[in-house]
């Protein structure tokens, strides 16, 4: 594993998101959306496969690099105060979400905004903590969870959805 994608899955790590996380958000939006059993070894494939794109690696660096920011920021810089209540205008969080799903399908892109609008499981828990800033985060979550479940169909023989 290269040292970019394996830093990428340390700081999701480290922010509370674990590589069976993604896959169990991942299995929970498959099974009951497409009606299909999710097979371990293919759902560990395609999350690894999402995961180990140079692309995916900068943006969820990225990303949290904005969130752990957020935090120290001093109290006179007006975007703290933005990105502390997840301001409705800030859509950079999704422009970067978007930008993962982007380099896997256009459905990954439509189930993205599925899953940040209805908030399901871990994705939601993020996004109501109060003892840390995670405005990227639930919206990386849920671009890499859209995006294993598209590779996971294509990798059972193609996307026919």
């Amino acid at each position: 594993m290269e040292q970019l994608q394996q830093a990428s899955i340390d700081r999701l790590a480290q922010r509370g998101v674990a590589i069976s996380d993604i896959e169990a958000g991942t299995r929970a939006f498959l099974e009951p959306k497409y009606h299909l059993t999710v097979e371990a070894v293919r759902l560990s494939e395609a999350v690894t496969k999402v995961l180990h794109k140079d692309e995916v690696a900068d943006i969820i660096l990225t990303a949290l690099y904005i969130d752990e920011q957020a935090e120290t920021m001093s109290d006179s810089n007006p975007l703290k105060a933005r990105l502390a209540r997840d301001a409705n205008g800030h859509n950079v969080d999704e422009l970067m979400a978007i930008g993962i799903t982007q380099q896997f399908s256009a459905a990954a892109t439509v189930h993205y905004g599925l899953l940040d609008d209805q908030k399901p499981g871990l994705i939601g828990e993020i996004n109501d903590r109060t003892d840390s800033v995670n405005v990227y985060l639930d919206d990386i979550l849920a671009a890499l969870i859209a995006s294993a479940a598209m590779t996971y169909l294509e990798l059972a023989g193609g996307n026919n959805y």
